[in-house]
């Protein structure tokens, strides 16, 4: 009895402490223990790391120098991601808006491709290169230093340029030309026609014999920024037709400008309708004005000569006498004495030239040749006494002053033509249904509590089915399974209450003995377990095994 009571002792110490059982269990089994149970917390940390984790969704693949614009703004903006190589993940929830974040910020996603031919291309030079694998290299250096040059603008965020360069031909007919097409990535706005012109006289420029209608350039969503096969023509129209929207959009902004603090936003509606005129017209006008005359030259000679006494420089001639003449015995009119003769001369020429203007007029092309506005203005609301809100057209005179805004604002000629009309009408204004509540199925923090609840439900699961049994056997390597009778000493090992209170009931019953002259054992279905109560009968009951011994023999007997 006392070495039953000195084993039960140890027992009892080995149970209440866990390194001793440690120690008397097989190393083997103790890593296997040890092993599972770490394997089971990871997948229990796992589970409810996923639980909690948002969904990611991947941004785009960048190239080194975006990659690292991207992430810097994101540290900015401090919004969560997560890195995978060129890739970045972002929050599935917050994707479409981190999205839009991104194009507003003018960063683009682009993917990059390696291209094996350039590889080839770019390869050292060696002594049996070919004369066009030369030529081909020197090509695409030129293209690639166009697209670098090209990726200065502002709005360009990768181009990529290709050229068309024929061989040389001796003969002129047959000559064609160079052609050039230019691959734009944008960083979400467009670019002006301006900066489109540049890129086409750099490109014409930067290659010997190449037309700028021969280049033609496109972005990355496929929209032909300028075509180099067009006809001038179509060309030309799809400019004139660029500009005229263009300058619509202008006045449509002005009107808002005028109507929006007057009306507001949803009180209006207005369309601008413009007539251009792309002709050119040079015009050279010649005017006389009759009434204002201009002296252009003048010419006057004046001269008067007189007969006298013979006077002058002394000298030979000046000193003969005069010729023989008659002289009269009586002059005339009785009065004696001589009388001296005179010559004069007088001419005027003077030419007039009228008044002329010479005028050069050169039309500028573009130019508003008419202008439509029609505006339409919603009836105003009037609160009633009531409390109820009713609609009442606008008076004319509030018209004719939004007329007047109008009219000054957008710079009206009416001796061109333009014409304006503002109009009150009742705007069709449906009634908002009451939107239904959205199913608590379909908010976006239903999936989630699903998944955290299934995870922690997953992980009590996990502990109840695997950890604890796989505890209690590295913890207590001898006991038995809950529920099975220990008859070499009448307990039943068990550590829960509802447990043992079940094993007191079972001993408390009378599981074996001698009834009716048998021995009654438990419902045993092994040798091995009728070995064991049979020897647990014997050392627990020795009068009672005697005694079935007893009547065992007499029976032989």
């Amino acid at each position: 009895m006392n070495n039953e009571g000195g084993a039960a002792l140890d027992e009892q110490e080995q149970k209440s402490s866990a390194l001793g059982f440690l120690s008397n269990t097989d190393v083997l089994r103790q890593i296997t223990l040890i092993l599972g149970l770490t394997i089971c917390l990871a997948i229990a940390v796992f589970i409810l790391l996923w639980g909690k984790e948002p969904e990611m969704r991947p941004l785009g693949t960048f190239n080194t120098q975006e990659l690292v614009s991207t992430l810097d703004y994101l540290d900015q903006q401090k919004i969560p991601y997560q890195v995978d190589g060129k890739s970045v993940l972002v929050s599935a929830e917050n994707y479409a808006d981190i999205r839009l974040r991104l194009t507003r910020a003018g960063l683009a996603s682009s993917s990059d491709a390696s291209n094996d031919g350039e590889a080839i291309l770019l390869k050292d030079s060696s002594f049996g290169v070919s004369q066009r694998m030369e030529s081909e290299r020197l090509k695409l250096s030129r293209e690639r230093q166009l697209a670098s040059a090209i990726e200065q603008f502002q709005n360009v965020a990768k181009a990529q340029v290709l050229l068309a360069i024929p061989k040389d031909n001796v003969f002129a007919r047959n000559e064609r030309k160079p052609s050039a097409t230019v691959v734009l990535s944008l960083k979400g706005t467009a670019l002006g026609q301006g900066e489109v012109d540049s890129i086409v006289d750099m490109v014409a420029s930067a290659v010997h014999g190449l037309e700028p209608t021969r280049v033609t350039v496109t972005d990355q969503n496929g929209r032909l920024l300028n075509s180099g096969s067009q006809d001038p023509l179509s060309a030309q129209t799809r400019k004139e037709f660029a500009m005229q929207q263009k300058q619509e959009l202008e006045y449509k902004q002005k009107i808002d400008a005028i109507l929006i603090p007057v009306l507001g936003a949803d009180n209006y509606t207005a369309e601008v309708d413009l007539s251009l005129d792309f002709s050119q017209q040079e015009q050279t006008r010649k005017t006389y004005n009759p009434d204002l005359p201009a002296v252009r030259s003048e010419m006057t000679v004046e001269e008067n000569s007189a007969n006298g006494s013979n006077g002058g420089v002394p000298g030979a001639l000046s000193n003969q006498p005069p010729a023989a003449s008659n002289i009269p015995e009586q002059a005339a009119g009785g009065e004696g004495g001589t009388t001296s003769s005179g010559r004069s001369r007088k001419e005027a020429t003077r030419n007039f030239e009228l008044d002329t203007t010479v005028s050069h007029i050169r039309r500028q092309q573009g130019g508003i040749r008419r202008m439509t506005v029609s505006v339409a203005v919603d009836y105003k609301a009037v609160p009633g006494a009531d409390g109820a809100v009713t609609r009442e057209a606008r008076s004319q005179a509030e018209l004719d002053t939004l007329r007047r805004l109008l009219s000054g604002g957008l710079g009206f000629d009416v001796t061109r033509g333009d014409t304006l009309e503002v109009v009150a009408i009742p705007f069709n204004r449906p009634e908002l249904e009451t939107v239904a509540d959205i199913p608590v199925y379909e908010q976006p923090w239903f999936w989630r509590a699903v998944r955290i609840a299934a995870s922690v439900l997953v992980i009590i699961v996990l502990i109840v089915t695997v950890v604890r049994p796989m505890l209690k056997r590295l913890l207590y390597p001898d006991a038995k399974p809950e529920g099975e009778l220990d008859f070499d000493n009448h307990t039943v090992l068990g550590g829960d209450d509802e447990l043992s209170l079940l094993a007191a009931q079972a001993e408390a019953e009378p599981v074996f003995g001698l009834r009716d002259g048998q021995l009654k054992l438990p419902d045993l279905h092994r040798d091995e377990d009728l070995l064991k109560a049979v020897r647990a009968l014997v050392a627990n009951e020795p009068d009672l095994a005697a005694q079935v011994i007893k009547e065992w023999v007499t029976k032989d007997a």
